[in-house]
């Protein structure tokens, strides 16, 4: 699966976002758990028992390769530099991190669909939250 998109966050900008920084450093296995719900809807307890269940095994990479290529997916994102593979087994909680980073930097974006029968996309702004 190769994407066409570039990331928006790099692997080891853990520390430009504190609080994200924190949370997957402290709680790994929670962020992924909210990771997941927001890429593709799973259950965010249930994924965070997942992972901390695999961490036990040093298996957590497992679950964690496929949320993220799941992302990739989603948005399209052309495979980091370092590698899906080797980034959820050597660096866990960074590409966590960095995955938390780009979900939030992408919830802003507008969505872009392009209707059968149309020449041009149609700009789809979400709703600004308060």
């Amino acid at each position: 699966m190769e994407g066409t998109n570039d990331w928006n966050e790099k692997i080891f900008d853990c520390c430009k976002d504190g609080k994200t920084c924190c949370y997957g450093f402290c709680c790994t296995p929670c962020l992924f758990g909210s990771n997941a719900a927001k890429i593709d809807g799973k259950n965010c307890f249930l994924m965070c028992c997942l992972y901390g269940l695999a961490t036990n095994f040093y298996l957590c990479c497992i679950p964690h390769y496929f949320e993220r290529q799941n992302l990739r997916k989603k948005y399209s994102l052309k495979e980091d530099s370092c590698g899906d593979l080797p980034a959820t087994i050597c660096c866990s909680p960074c590409a966590l991190c960095q995955e938390a980073r780009e979900l939030k930097s992408r919830e802003n974006e507008p969505s872009v669909a392009v209707k059968s029968g149309q020449d041009a996309p149609v700009v789809i702004q979400q709703p600004a939250r308060t």
